[in-house]
This record gives C-alpha cells, sequence and structure tokens, in this order.
C-alpha cells in the first residue's frame, strides 16, 4: 500500500484511492461538495482543494534528495482537486497551509455569488452542506479582515444575484429551486452512475446553465435519492416539504419491508406523525440507495389509522376496548375446534411474529398457517446468493423483473453490469471518492441473460433476452437444461444463455415471483442451480419470506394456504379478499387501516402496527439479519401479531409459548440460534406437501409493481398511472381500446386502470400491476367499463 505524508502524518492507504478519502483516512477533513458516496467525483467545485507533491527520481532511477538527504518533494504548480487524483507512493499532501485556506475560502465566495440567502425558509436549513462549508472554510479573518480596525469585506462582488425559476417541478415527486443549484452535477452523475437512466442534465451555459430534463419527467424508479445527495435545497421532496425543520425531526433508524431487500431508511416523524423517509448508508443491502416506492409510499400511514378495536354489535362494527375484543373473541371461537383455526400473518411479520403464529398453531394442532405473499416455492429451498455473489459472480441469468420486485437488487445489478465492486471501507467509513467509476461506462452484456413474461428495463443490459408468455417458465427452463424445445422466438437467446452458462464458473440464478409460483418451474429452477453450483437470489412477494420460512410459518399436511377459504374461525393479519372472507366463518382481522371489506365481513378488528412502528427482527433475501426499530408514530392502542395472538390464545384456553416479544426474541437465539444482525442466517427449512394446490390458469397475468395498493394516496396516486397492458390482438378479441379506463375485478378488489397495447407481449393474456401479494398469479380476467365510460 502506499505510504502518504498528511500534514505530517504518515499513513499507509490502499492503491487506487483518492487524496480526499487519504486526508478522512488520516483523521483531517477537507470540505466537499461534489463527492458523494459511490458517485464517481469530477471536481466540479473545486471546494476539496489541496497542496500535493511527489518524490522524483533522476535519470540513474535513484530519487533525487534535497539538501538534507531526503527525497526531494516537487509540489504541483496549481492547487488540486483531492476527490479526483489519486495517491501514490511518497505523495505529501498538505491541507492547512494558508493557500488552501485562501482557496477554499474563494470557492465558498464564488459558490455564494449567486446563491439566494433564503435560508429561514429553506427546506434543506439545518442540514445544508453549503452552510455548514460557509462557517467552516468561508471566513478567514486574515483574507477578509487584514486591518482589526476596519469592519471586514465578506465578498469582493458588488452584483445583483441572478434570478431563476423557484418552484419548477420536475415530477409528482421532486421540486426544483433553480436558484439555489450550485450545479455541482451530483444528480446528473447520480442518474447516469447508479440506476443507469439519463434523464437529467445541464442545460444552457454560463450564469445560464439550469439543471433539466425532457418532458417526460423523471421515468426511473430511483427519483428520490437526489433529494438526498442535492447539498443545498435545490432538490426537495413533494412529500415533505414544509412539514418541519430538520432539527425538529425524531430520527429513527430502521429496515424497509416494501421489498426483500432489507434496505436502511431513516423515518423522520413529528408529533407522532411519519413526515418524512430517507435513505441510510447500509453497505450490506442498499448501499444508500432506496426506490422511490420505499422513500414516497409513506402517507397512507398518518390516514384515518384503526387506532382501538373495532366489535361487531347489531350487525354493525363500533369502536371497542381490547377487552371488549377479548370476549367477543372468545364467544365467537366457542365450540371451535382447535384445527378449524387458521393463523395468516403479513408478508411483512418480523421473525419474532412469525414464530410465535407457528407456536400457537402447533398448540392448537391446526395446520392451517401461512404468510400473505409466500410463493408455492419455498424461497428458503435455494442456496441463497448475497450481493457480495452478485459482484464477484461471472453470469448471471435473471427470470423475473428485479426492477419491480426487489429495486435493490436493479442498482446492484447496474454496478454488476459495468465490472464495478462497492469500494473497501477505510477508517472514515466507505470512502467518498470511488475512482474506478468512469463517466459513461460500457457496459458488460457477456454477464447478463434475462427473460421475463413481459418487456423488463434491465432487458438493455443483457447479452440475451427474451419474453415468454405466462405459464412458459417451465419450457424456459427445461430449455435451459437441455429437456427440450424453446417456447418461440426464443432459440437464439437460450443458446447464447446455455454457453454463457456453461463456461461461466461462477453463476447466480435470479428467480421472480412467477417461477416461484410455478412448482414445476421452480423444481427445474432447482435443478439448474445445483447442477452448476450456482447461488440463487428468490425475488418473493412476502419481504421476511426467509424468515417465516425458517420458523415453520407455512401450512402443514392437509393446511389450506394464504390465498385458500374455507375455515370456521380465521386470525388474518392482512386484508384477505372477499371470496376468503365469505367462506370464513368467524373472522379476526388485524388491521392498521379500516376498509369497505372489514367494515362488511370482520367480526372482531385490532389495531395493528405498521412495520415502521414494529420492533424486531427480519430476514432479507439472502438470509442476512436485519432489525426494526419503532419511530415515534401516534397509533393509538395498536400493537403487533405477538399481543394479538396472545389475546387469541386466552380466548380458547391455550398457553402460548410466547406472550411477549422479549419471550420471542429469546426464544429465537435459543432455538434457532439466530446470529447477531448483518450476519447471514442458513436454518435448515422443511418442504412444502405435495397437496398443496397449483397455480392458477386464468388470462390475467398480475406483474410486480414496487408500489402497494395502500400506497396509492397522495403524490403517489397522481404520479403513479395504472396500466392493463396487453398485445393489441388479444385487445381487440377483448374488445379494449388503448387509452380507455376501465376497472379490474383483481383479488384484492377493484382496479382502476388505463388501456396500454404493446406487440412485444406475449398474445392471449393481460398484465396488470398486482400491487399486493399476488405478483406473479394468473387469475381470470374481469374487466368492467365504469358507468358512462366509453372503450
Amino acid at each position: 500500500m502506499p505510504t502518504v505524508t498528511i500534514n505530517g502524518k504518515v499513513v499507509e492507504v490502499p492503491a487506487g484511492t483518492s487524496v480526499m478519502d487519504a486526508v478522512f483516512h488520516a483523521g483531517d477533513d477537507v470540505p466537499l461538495f461534489c463527492s458523494e458516496r459511490y458517485l464517481s467525483p469530477i471536481g466540479a467545485c473545486r471546494m476539496c482543494l489541496v497542496r500535493v507533491g511527489s518524490p522524483r527520481k533522476g535519470p540513474d532511477g535513484n530519487w533525487i534528495l534535497d539538501e538534507n538527504g531526503a527525497p526531494k518533494i516537487f509540489w504541483m504548480p496549481k492547487l488540486q482537486a483531492s476527490c479526483v487524483t489519486a495517491v501514490s507512493e511518497g505523495m505529501v499532501v498538505d491541507t492547512l497551509s494558508d493557500e488552501v485556506k485562501h482557496a477554499q475560502s474563494g470557492m465558498v465566495e464564488l459558490t455564494l455569488a449567486n446563491h439566494p440567502l433564503d435560508c429561514p425558509t429553506c427546506d434543506k436549513g439545518g442540514a445544508c452542506e453549503l452552510q455548514d462549508r460557509s462557517y467552516e472554510y468561508g471566513l478567514v479573518e486574515k483574507f477578509y479582515q487584514p486591518n482589526p480596525a476596519e469592519l471586514p469585506h465578506y465578498t469582493r462582488f458588488e452584483l445583483t444575484r441572478r434570478h431563476e425559476d423557484k418552484h419548477h417541478p420536475l415530477s409528482e415527486f421532486i421540486v426544483l429551486d433553480r436558484e439555489r443549484c450550485i450545479h455541482c452535477k451530483r444528480c446528473v452523475r447520480y442518474f447516469e452512475e447508479i440506476p443507469g437512466d439519463e434523464v437529467l442534465d445541464f442545460i444552457e451555459r454560463g450564469v445560464h446553465t439550469f439543471i433539466g430534463t425532457d418532458d417526460t419527467g423523471l421515468p426511473s424508479n430511483f427519483t428520490g435519492n437526489i433529494t438526498d445527495i442535492c447539498p443545498v435545497g435545490a432538490l426537495l421532496d413533494l412529500t415533505s416539504r414544509f412539514r418541519a425543520r430538520n432539527w425538529e425531526y425524531d430520527t429513527t433508524e430502521t429496515t424497509s419491508m416494501d421489498d426483500a431487500a432489507g434496505a436502511g431508511i431513516l423515518v423522520d416523524t413529528r408529533s407522532g406523525k411519519l413526515e418524512r423517509i430517507r435513505a441510510a448508508l447500509r453497505p450490506q443491502t442498499n448501499e444508500i440507495w432506496i426506490s422511490d416506492a420505499a422513500r414516497f409510499g409513506h402517507e397512507w400511514v398518518n390516514q384515518e389509522r384503526v387506532l382501538r378495536p373495532w366489535v361487531r354489535k347489531g350487525g354493525k362494527l363500533v369502536e371497542s376496548t381490547w377487552e371488549e375484543a377479548a370476549v367477543a373473541i372468545k364467544a365467537g371461537l366457542n365450540g371451535v375446534p382447535g384445527a378449524e383455526i387458521g393463523i395468516y400473518l403479513d408478508g411483512m411479520a418480523t421473525l419474532e411474529e412469525g414464530l410465535a403464529a407457528a407456536l400457537l398453531a402447533d398448540a392448537l394442532g391446526t395446520p392451517h398457517k401461512d404468510f400473505a405473499g409466500r410463493t408455492v416455492a419455498l424461497a428458503s429451498g435455494f442456496v441463497p446468493a448475497t450481493f457480495q455473489d452478485l459482484s464477484e459472480a461471472q453470469f448471471a441469468l435473471i427470470l423475473g423483473d428485479p426492477s419491480e420486485e426487489t429495486p435493490t437488487l436493479h442498482l446492484r445489478l447496474s454496478e454488476y453490469s459495468r465490472n464495478l465492486k462497492p469500494p473497501a471501507p477505510l477508517h472514515h467509513g466507505i470512502p467518498f471518492a470511488d475512482l474506478s467509476i468512469k463517466e459513461r461506462m460500457e457496459r458488460d452484456k457477456r454477464k447478463l441473460a434475462h427473460f421475463n413474461t413481459y418487456p423488463a428495463q434491465l432487458f438493455k443490459w443483457a447479452g440475451a433476452s427474451g419474453v415468454y408468455a405466462p405459464g412458459q417458465e417451465t419450457a424456459v427452463l427445461a430449455a435451459l437444461l437441455g429437456q427440450g424445445e424453446p417456447p418461440q422466438g426464443l432459440a437464439e437467446a437460450i443458446n447464447w444463455t446455455k454457453a454463457r452458462w456453461s463456461e461461466a464458473e461462477r453463476v447466480v440464478l435470479i428467480l421472480g415471483a412467477g417461477v416461484l409460483n410455478n412448482p414445476e418451474a421452480a423444481a427445474q429452477a432447482k435443478v439448474l442451480a445445483e447442477g452448476k453450483g450456482a447461488k440463487v437470489m428468490a425475488m418473493t412477494p412476502a419481504a421476511n419470506a426467509r424468515g417465516l420460512e425458517a420458523v415453520g410459518l407455512f401450512p402443514g399436511k392437509g393446511g389450506l394456504g394464504w390465498t385458500q377459504g374455507g375455515l370456521k374461525a380465521v386470525y388474518f393479519g392482512y386484508l384477505p379478499t372477499e371470496e376468503q372472507l365469505k367462506a370464513t366463518g368467524f373472522r379476526i382481522l388485524h388491521l392498521t387501516h379500516l376498509s369497505p371489506l372489514a367494515e362488511r365481513y370482520a367480526d372482531v378488528v385490532l389495531p395493528n402496527q405498521t412495520f415502521y412502528e414494529k420492533r424486531g427482527t427480519t430476514v432479507n433475501l439472502e438470509g442476512r439479519v436485519l432489525e426494526l426499530h419503532p419511530a415515534g408514530i401516534n397509533n393509538g392502542e395498536a400493537d403487533g401479531a405477538v399481543a394479538a395472538l396472545a389475546l387469541l390464545a386466552d380466548a380458547v384456553g391455550v398457553k402460548p409459548s410466547v406472550r411477549l416479544l422479549r419471550q420471542a426474541a429469546k426464544l429465537l437465539e435459543e432455538k434457532y440460534k439466530l446470529p447477531k444482525p448483518f450476519d447471514l442466517w442458513r436454518p435448515k427449512v422443511g418442504s412444502l406437501p405435495p397437496s398443496f394446490p397449483p397455480l392458477s390458469s386464468g388470462n390475467l397475468y398480475l406483474k410486480p409493481s414496487m408500489w402497494r395498493r395502500e400506497q396509492r394516496v397522495a403524490e403517489v396516486a397522481r404520479a403513479v398511472r395504472l396500466y392493463l397492458e396487453a398485445h393489441p390482438e388479444t385487445a381487440r378479441a377483448e374488445g379494449l381500446m388503448e387509452g380507455a379506463t376501465v376497472e379490474l375485478e383483481t383479488p384484492t378488489g377493484l382496479l382502476s386502470a388505463l388501456v396500454r397495447l404493446d406487440e412485444r407481449l406475449p398474445k392471449g393474456f393481460l398484465f396488470a400491476p398486482a400491487l399486493g401479494p399476488w405478483v406473479g398469479q394468473r387469475v381470470a380476467a374481469r374487466v368492467l367499463v365504469p358507468a358512462g365510460g366509453e372503450m
């Protein structure tokens, strides 16, 4: 490792490290605007200027010595931007001289020349990097007040500041204040280098330069991250704008349960309300980026919460107490055998809640236990791949849509296709400037093959890609195994994929819910993976699928799954379908919000917690153990599934093994040897009974969407358009016209959507977003025209 002298301190840093990170590594500091973790630096702002020198060798190959016999340091004629300068052996770095301080102070002065002085009304106030740099580096008395008897000269500029558009909407989620923009280019570089969507750029020149996009707005699933990395108040989150000053928020770091990746998030609350979601630095999973669904899909949490239990009296639900709910549950379960009671949790339930449910089901002797979003094939049946495994793989095969099913995986594949790996941490943590990232890097398409039931975003990065019809997953995998003919039009792509699969030594198989919900396809995928020794990333619809499967929360022999109904009494930790509610005798619903279905069918409604309010543990698709911490949200008397299931146990006269969250956490450690947070967990899990019902065979395919139904309120409802997609021939056969607004009957209720035609889609099928756990399922299409609508 090169040895570098920084302000007289000798340190060793890895080769290829930027001077900026070497300075931080040594325990010193430099001001920075342009560089941000995982973005390539460009030295645009010049705030990180330092004095750099290095020794040189003479013609004889020996070091040139100074008068003291030491290697002579040859200083660069001008100051260098530390974010774009790599360290070298013997380099000397100076960040404390008057020359450096004067330059840094001058850059602050230039940055402020046209910046508006609206800090009191700016949402970034209190968390603004320009404020921090101005305070730390902007005023050096010896330069601005050379004579202590005279007033200081804070600036040499006497001019009118530029005036630009103050509230320019880039999308329904992001607003741009062009006056505040300091042209650091972070947001432009972010879209190019992280999600791979080039949607922003500089427009015009000189003082007229501004950030802009085309009329389509920001067509990306990851737009909100630019509000985190913007160093000033130029890019703001419309869902949290003007809600509070930064120092008024109570911030909690927890884990997002919006998908199975387990991204780290910061939950900002104020006065008991959830006001803002930001990305947390979590190198193991999401690095420092989150999807728009994780960032903006939180408004529903504050709206019309179930704060107390509701009990049906006289045919109508009325607000009650937990004591009255206990009495009602006891009366409703009177005479119901324990084996006829079903326990079904939400897919976002914690490990502790899953363990409590599994133990109660054992105590009742019921095989009817499950969680929403569990796929036919257990994710735990595959050897899980980590994000580190993916970065080191020579080839990856995808059957699914990571951009929608697990958005964090989209970002990891963006790095993977450019042969990038996350930088190793230094003393100060993750490096700020990753010099391995270059502008407009070429993507290695030989590393990726991608097949899906509809054209996916990541097709553009794959060397081979293709669309197959829903239900043909088995045929695709059989062809990859050399056991059958590929679906029509995929022969060339599959042959290319087979060749790359066989020649690569380290491979990763990425499976979506469409494969995992097809028993035959899942079995073929397991054979394919085991034959090559490949690890698998299972993109399950349930965020904690691996964890809930590990504690045994899936149907026993003869048990009904979460998509079925017909029991005498059921506890649902989510809102089931109307058909399931109709087929159930006594219904206990544990919900965060009431709905027309709950008001019509529920016998008891208990107030539930959202995952933002839970304390517990989850397991992501890597098998990594992650913690949840409760944010300060006013949820009335809401409690988690552990408490609700203890109430149910008391009602049937069963003593539960777990009544409290601490008991569940302790039992997890004792029974399952649960490792500490961020470690990997590889428990042994049994297989499903063969009597589990097969996949349905309707013509409406519920495609993955990173948005859930409950998230579609406020800005999300306006920004996220829903489409019913079909091939033109299929649309004509179904009587659908492009652009028409129709309503669909889906398992989770009516869905209003616009008809959109696409010739690339398989014929004979309609495609609509699942907006929930029914991802990859095929149901009978029931398309309705709204009253007064036109086709």
